[in-house]
């Protein structure tokens, strides 16, 4: 099989567009699922796949595919090269970008262990996270471990020559008894940075909770706490709205923000390219372009959006090394997108408060575990989202478990009303974030 850096090197030497960039990627990605409390079957599955970006004039062509010989080299380069041939100019597009410095190093982004675990220990790890959970007639009915292990470069015609290898591992687990359930997700670059019979409590521990739970049946205006793994959802709002490409589409509604208040003054949020052991961690972006750390929200402050190359041309500065074509739980199809302009590595820094103290200080509150599906429009923040798992708080204490209701509010507004920061991060999805206390939001029966 040819070594992806002669692929790229190939691809490139026969291009005849104007300007020419090459990804390429050589993936491996084992999943060990599980089916109603068993391990049922690993995959182990492998390829290299290009894609390959030509400019004629302005006008841009992208194609992409797995390779397995010579051949499908050279049929992508055509294939790319005869799409722009046929596309209309773009008037925004100005350059590749061109060669910049790449140097530095960081820590645990690659892990061999992940890498050469065998198949008999990935089963045992998952046997130690179900039978942690499966107390009490609680069944883990489906989930999966999945280990990716990746070589990716990219060149392109001006000169950058960038490479990268690294490790994802992602754990999801569903359990249920009787009407209740409870989902886990873990993240890490080091399948023994995750602790399987932790996991499996938490999920045993949130199904019987979500058993227990009743449904709610009034409207309530009340203080709000959101576990981490689902705040990661909401707090996709301030990604896209200091993304380049949405600044530049007039979509976000920051536009013209920096250096005004946008959020709390308790709220400092980072966009970290080179955070040790972050899953998009690497010294340069999917674009060879070198990456950065930088801060979006400094004590409620908005100070920075974030840019690949295209839309730092069309805003006439430089990129931050934001453009991006991996996944976070899969890098499978990385050859397949072209580069857009996304967040690194989130940094939400910690507050003072354990989470004990965040209950303790709520006089009429709920705790919620798990929504249906935590996303906020992404324009205008507005949030209507199904409880499925949530505690009740009364006096600062936890009381009845609830679900069958609505959290409805705004994420922007939400934001200027944080009433505490919990002081543990944890790793879900490319966010470091903690617990988070929100005022003024809605819970409405359903």
């Amino acid at each position: 099989m040819i070594e992806i850096h002669e692929i790229c090197e190939r691809a490139l030497s026969k291009s005849k567009a104007d300007q020419t960039e090459v990804f390429c990627i050589n993936g491996r990605m084992r999943n060990a699922y599980i089916d109603n409390g068993v391990v049922e079957i690993i995959t182990n599955n492998s390829w290299i796949g290009l894609g390959v970006k030509t400019v004629i004039s302005n006008q841009i062509g992208y194609f992409s595919s797995t390779i397995r010989n010579e051949n499908d080299i050279e049929r992508v380069l055509k294939n790319s090269l005869n799409i722009a041939k046929v596309s209309p100019k773009d008037p925004k597009f100005k350059s590749l970008p061109e060669p910049k410095p790449v140097s530095g190093s960081i820590e645990n982004v690659y892990d061999a262990e992940s890498v050469y675990i065998e198949d008999e220990e990935i089963t045992s790890r998952i046997r130690e996270l179900i039978n942690e959970a499966e107390q009490n007639d609680v069944k883990v009915m489906n989930g999966v471990l999945r280990i990716n292990e990746f070589n990716l470069v990219v060149m392109n015609s001006l000169g950058v020559n960038f490479s990268h290898k690294g490790t994802t591992i992602y754990l999801h687990a569903t359990a249920k008894k009787d009407r209740g359930e409870g989902v886990i997700k873990r993240f890490s670059t080091s399948i023994n940075d995750i602790d399987f019979r932790e996991a499996g409590r938490e999920l045993g521990e949130k199904t019987e909770l979500s058993c227990r739970s009743e449904a709610f049946k009034r409207k309530e205006e009340l203080e709000v706490v959101i576990h981490p793994q689902e705040l990661a959802g909401l707090m996709r709002v301030v990604t896209i709205a200091t993304s380049g490409e949405y600044v530049n589409r007039r979509m976000s509604p920051w536009i013209g923000k920096l250096d005004q208040k946008v959020a709390s003054q308790s709220l400092t949020i980072i966009d970290d390219g080179r955070l040790n052991g972050g899953l998009r961690s690497a010294l340069a972006d999917d674009e060879g372009v070198p990456t950065t750390r930088k801060y979006i929200i400094e004590r409620g402050v908005l100070k920075n959006y974030l840019f690949d190359s295209y839309n730092a041309n069309i805003s006439g500065v430089e990129s931050t090394g934001n453009g991006f074509r991996r996944g976070i739980t899969s890098v499978e199809d990385a050859h397949t997108r072209i580069t857009s302009c996304s967040s690194s590595n989130i940094i939400i820094e910690p507050g003072e408060k354990d989470l004990d103290s965040l209950i303790s200080e709520i006089d009429r509150g709920v705790l919620i575990y798990k929504f249906a599906y935590p996303q906020a429009d992404p324009i205008t923040g507005n949030f209507g989202l199904e409880v499925r798992n949530a505690v009740l708080i009364e006096d600062g204490s936890l009381t009845i478990g609830i679900k069958h209701a609505l959290l409805t509010g705004n994420m922007y507004e939400a934001l200027r009303n944080i009433s505490g920061i919990g002081k543990k991060q944890y790793k879900y999805e490319n966010y470091l974030i903690p617990y988070m206390r929100f005022s003024g939001l809605q819970l409405i029966g359903m």
